[in-house]
């Protein structure tokens, strides 16, 4: 390699070398994060700079000052600068071990060219003092041995101080990681903390609501037993005017009318009852950890459905298509299966309901009947199933079928699975709340996602069911 080679490798290298620096302890990024402001430095740097700083919190390159102590880790630097730490190390070994080389050949030739003028001056030249040359030879031969030696400790040094710096570096380590776990600790404490304090206000709401649903159902339950006696009263009376025939018994019968008209008139009425929504802080984040991506089955989609192209949309088409009557196709219910086959593990996805009147998404069992329409025995459905009648909107589960009247129509529904702890829910996503969970349960034998659009209902519910895309979120 030419000399001006050698300057522009040494030109690049440390230009390299610049780039990949921590502005604070001017060595190589080690575990890199990247400010709001761009810059980046050590994280371990980073945190004992602004420890040693008062607030506000600042960016120790540009003093821009940070709102708060905000910053993203950059592995890709870090693992950039491991790549330039590697690549000048081995540069400068190559450069080390090339000049040791050629002093060593030089010196090598030099004792060659020495032996031979020795040997020659010694057979043409007989009267010259051979021992005089023999003295002048080792000097020069020693000269060239304390070289090589000059070179030997100079790279033992650098070995040594390469050693050195790899001890520190395993102690910056264990101290970066030592740190790493108490910021995740704290983090994890203000966050327990955090949903501790949800957790005891939504007790505290709930709590609230029952003592103002109570208060409801016994007044009406006094206003009931007041009726009940009035009533009882009247039909006493009637009763007695009945049974005697008397002019005077008779004179009574128009104020008993007129009494037991207007108690006519005020019809008995339950008491309407409402709890808040079951909202979990973090729900959808959490859940969307076990995201799976679910596509639907055509092979079980009953005839009148239509499947869109990407196999994540359903809707009732209105006519019959001619499809084959496999067995595990639905012939009655207009119902199609997921692709996707659970026997272990976590699984969350969600489902967009829109507009729909009537729907039903849920988890079955592979072995579900196909054939008929019979009533899904305990076990093998678990479905959550929307239905709005006029301005009324409920929900119900299955099985055993169970209702509850909601406020707000449901968007869209988050079904959960965890399969090891034989649980299931429905949650609804726009509200992040809890629609309902079932009673834990022991589940054998492999479970799929289970989809119906129902009925279009002389064109109120053609809307269709969209499994949601969720890998490209969050």
């Amino acid at each position: 390699m030419s000399l001006l080679d050698k300057m522009s490798t040494a030109v690049l290298m440390e230009n390299l070398r610049e780039e990949l620096t921590c502005f604070i302890c001017l060595d190589y990024f080690t575990s890199p994060v990247t400010t709001e402001c761009g810059h980046s430095f050590c994280l371990v740097c980073l945190l004992k700079n602004w420890e040693e700083h008062n607030t506000p919190l600042s960016c120790p390159e540009c003093w821009r000052t940070l709102e708060v102590p905000h910053f993203q880790p950059n592995e890709r630097l870090g693992r950039l600068a491991g790549i330039g730490k590697q690549l000048r190390s081995q540069v400068i070994q190559n450069e080390d071990e090339q000049s040791s080389y050629m002093r060593m050949l030089a010196a090598s030739k030099v004792y060659s060219e020495d032996e031979q003028s020795l040997n020659s001056f010694s057979t043409q030249s007989h009267g010259i003092n051979k021992g005089h040359l023999s003295n002048e030879a080792e000097e020069n031969h020693k000269e060239k041995l304390q070289e090589i030696l000059n070179v030997l400790h100079k790279r033992k040094k650098e070995v040594q101080s390469i050693l050195t710096h790899e001890k520190e570096r395993e102690r910056l380590c264990k101290e970066e990681t030592k740190n790493c776990k108490q910021v995740v600790v704290s983090e994890y404490m203000k966050m327990y903390q955090f949903l501790k304090e949800e957790e005891q206000l939504q007790l505290q709401l709930l709590d609230q609501e029952e003592r103002e649903n109570l208060k409801k159902l016994r007044n009406n339950e006094i206003h009931l037993t007041q009726q009940i006696r009035s009533l009882s009263k009247v039909i006493y009376q009637i009763e007695s005017i009945c049974q005697n025939s008397s002019k005077e018994s008779l004179e009574g019968v128009r104020e008993a009318l007129e009494r037991s008209k207007s108690l006519l008139q005020h019809c008995p009425e339950t008491t309407t009852t409402e709890l808040s929504l079951c909202r979990i802080t973090g729900m959808r984040e959490m859940l969307r950890k076990f995201s799976t991506d679910i596509t639907l089955d055509p092979n079980t989609a009953n005839a009148y459905l239509v499947l869109s192209s990407d196999l994540k949309s359903v809707k009732h088409g209105g006519m019959r298509q001619q499809l084959p009557d496999n067995p595990e196709r639905f012939d009655q219910s207009a119902t199609v299966l997921g692709v996707q086959i659970f026997t272990c593990g976590r699984h969350y996805w969600e489902v967009e309901v829109g507009n729909k009147t009537e729907w039903e998404v849920g988890i079955c069992k592979d072995s579900v009947s196909r054939k008929g329409n019979l009533p899904k025995p305990p076990g093998d459905l678990y479905s959550l199933i929307g239905l709005k009648i006029g301005d009324d909107y409920s929900l119900w589960v299955s099985s055993p079928l169970k209702g509850q009247h909601v406020r707000e129509p449901v968007k869209k529904v988050g079904v959960f699975l965890d399969y090891e702890c034989g649980h299931i829910a429905f949650y609804n996503v726009v509200d992040e709340s809890l629609i309902y969970s079932f009673p834990p349960a022991i589940f054998q034998g492999a479970l799929r996602p289970i989809f119906s659009p129902c009925l279009p209902n002389e064109g109120t519910n053609t809307d269709p069911l969209t499994i949601c895309a969720l890998k490209s979120h969050i």
